[in-house]
Order: structure tokens, then C-alpha cells, then sequence
């Protein structure tokens, strides 16, 4: 049974939440070497958590490199199994011009296309999409989330 029961998720290159939440420490290492400062330790479960609300991800892995317990690791695949989702609040669904999100996505996983009347309509290209959190970092409304995708979802 993991003790990671958060509303944040395990920080980028971590073993996976159950194994992650066995092995971390909570010492801080990979908080003090953050330069995003996008990592902290939860006062709930007391391990490392990502807090999109201060910055992006730059995957520098400065993370990885102070990690001692082996909790975060490079392996070659994705960082993280996390890609952002767009919720049904999202501006632009209510006909306010809005486009924030793709405003701040280096690798243009968002985009928007004309919908009737006129409307913006968002587009997530989840295979461009690293999980970064730029884009919910810059949403003003709060209406986008990053969500473990699971592979029989990318194969839908």
C-alpha cells in the first residue's frame, strides 16, 4: 500500500508511486536542488511531491542526480506517465477568449481551431505533451491538470 495519498503527484523520474513511496526518505535532497523550486516535501505523506503552481518542469534532472535512495531515476523512457488534460471549465469552452495555455507550451502540444461561431476550441496532442506544466501553470482559470495516462489510454 503506497503512503503517497496526495493531491500533488510524485515528483519526475520516480520509480513509480508505490515503489517511490517505499523508498523516499523525505530528506529534501531533490527540493534543495529544484532550480524550477517545483518540488517540497508534504507535510501529509512527508515525501517529495511537484507543485505546478510555482513553475514548469525543465527536466534538468537535477533531481535524479542527488536522489542517494534511488527513489528518482533516469531510465532512457518519459519522465513521468503524467500529460495535461483540459478541463471542461477551461475558458475558451465558455466563449472567453483565452489561450494562455498554448501561449506557454514550448512544444505547441496545444493549439486552438475555430469552432462554431467563431469559438476556440483547444487541441492536446498528448503524444506532444511531456508533462512539463507550463501550460498549467499559466491556465488563469485552474482548468488543467495533469493526469497519469495509461497505456491501453494512449492506444485508444
Amino acid at each position: 500500500m503506497s503512503k503517497y495519498a496526495e493531491d500533488k503527484p510524485c515528483p519526475l523520474y520516480s520509480i513509480g508511486k508505490v515503489e517511490f513511496s517505499d523508498v523516499c526518505t523525505g530528506c529534501g535532497d531533490c527540493v534543495s536542488a529544484c532550480p524550477e523550486k517545483i518540488l517540497r516535501i508534504s507535510e501529509r505523506s512527508r515525501l517529495a511531491v511537484v507543485d505546478f503552481g510555482v513553475g514548469p518542469c525543465t527536466f534538468c534532472e537535477a533531481c535524479v542526480d542527488v536522489c542517494k535512495e534511488g527513489a528518482l531515476v533516469k531510465t532512457g523512457a518519459a519522465p513521468w506517465a503524467m500529460k495535461a488534460t483540459i478541463g471542461s471549465n477551461c475558458l475558451s469552452y465558455q466563449k472567453i477568449a483565452c489561450r494562455a495555455c498554448a501561449d506557454f507550451c514550448e512544444l505547441r502540444a496545444i493549439r486552438f481551431h475555430l469552432g462554431l461561431g467563431g469559438q476556440q476550441i483547444p487541441d492536446l496532442d498528448s503524444e506532444a505533451c511531456t508533462g512539463c506544466g507550463a501550460c498549467l501553470v499559466a491556465c488563469p482559470n485552474g482548468s488543467i491538470e495533469m493526469r497519469e495516462i495509461k497505456l491501453q489510454e494512449e492506444v485508444l
